[in-house]
């Protein structure tokens, strides 16, 4: 037997790489077909049950993840697949094709794949790229309407990818300054481990959008104080306030952080004390840009 690609079936268990590297042909698949489970289930689950099935317990997400793809496959066999608690029908959602898609194209490869895998280039997905655009197109174009853009979960796996993360988190930005709904939407969908594990990159061309983005996140959500201390979050606006070189917008969006962090929570007024900042602040008080002082 043989796929829609003409790929022989047993073919498929030798697509090279591993699913945790996203570069390797598995690993993309992989990457790709968590976005889209976690897209379709974001859009068709009631706010909570997402939360409880695909983002508090990683195999339970797993679990989840796997069990709406068989169910598209089970439906076409003429089965209905059943599920505790109750799922709403996902097999007929529109990502699905995007699935399709990527999965045709890494399988049209595979047999030169395997026939010379020291020197065949592989072409890798432009499902990222394409679902960036679709959400950028969202925000000139869609962005009054009630409807949230289905491509957030999207543009949060992005952020994993050093090649379009910039893009990613731009974008991201751009929504979240659209409101306390569009905040509440992001932290629904999972931002937060996120953007806390990007506070270790050494890449300055992140800085702003992300000093940006915790700046938007604290304001509504103070709750994540805790949590930023505990991997030493604080070091990061600490050190953004005293860099001279950084444009005085973002030091007052760093400074207006570290407050948020130090509001009525005395671990993190611990660590920013224990970070020097009374000495950083204290040299900002004769800084020449007002809003700044």
């Amino acid at each position: 037997r043989s796929t829609r690609s003409g790929v022989p079936a047993d073919a498929i268990e030798r697509i090279p790489g591993r699913l945790s590297q996203r570069k390797t042909p598995l690993g993309e698949l992989n990457w790709i077909f968590t976005a889209i489970t976690d897209t379709i289930a974001w859009n068709v689950l009631p706010r909570e049950l997402f939360q409880r099935l695909f983002r508090q317990d990683l195999l339970v997400a797993s679990l989840f993840r796997n069990y709406l793809l068989a169910e598209r496959i089970m439906r076409a066999a003429g089965c209905t697949p059943l599920s505790v608690p109750a799922l709403p029908p996902t097999y007929n959602h529109p990502m699905w094709h995007a699935w399709d898609l990527a999965a045709d194209l890494c399988l049209s490869q595979l047999p030169a794949l395997l026939a010379d895998p020291q020197h065949y280039e592989f072409e890798h997905s432009p499902f990222f790229t394409e679902q960036l655009t679709s959400f950028e197109a969202w925000l000139e174009h869609g962005a009054q309407r009630t409807s949230p853009p289905e491509q957030l979960p999207i543009v949060l796996q992005v952020l994993l990818s050093q090649a379009h993360r910039l893009r990613a988190l731009v974008l991201l930005g751009r929504f979240l300054d659209m409101g306390a709904w569009a905040v509440n939407l992001a932290l629904g969908v999972g931002i937060f481990p996120y953007v806390l594990k990007l506070l270790q990159s050494p890449m300055l061309e992140l800085r702003r959008v992300l000093v940006f983005i915790w700046a938007k996140v604290l304001a509504l959500d103070k709750s994540c104080q805790l949590d930023l201390i505990k991997d030493n979050g604080q070091q990061y606006f600490i050190a953004v306030l005293d860099a001279n070189t950084v444009p005085p917008d973002q030091r007052t969006m760093a400074a207006f952080v570290l407050t948020c962090i130090m509001h009525r929570c005395e671990p993190g007024q611990s660590a920013c004390l224990g970070g020097n900042l009374l000495h950083v602040a204290l040299r900002q008080v004769n800084a020449a840009n007002a809003l700044l002082r």
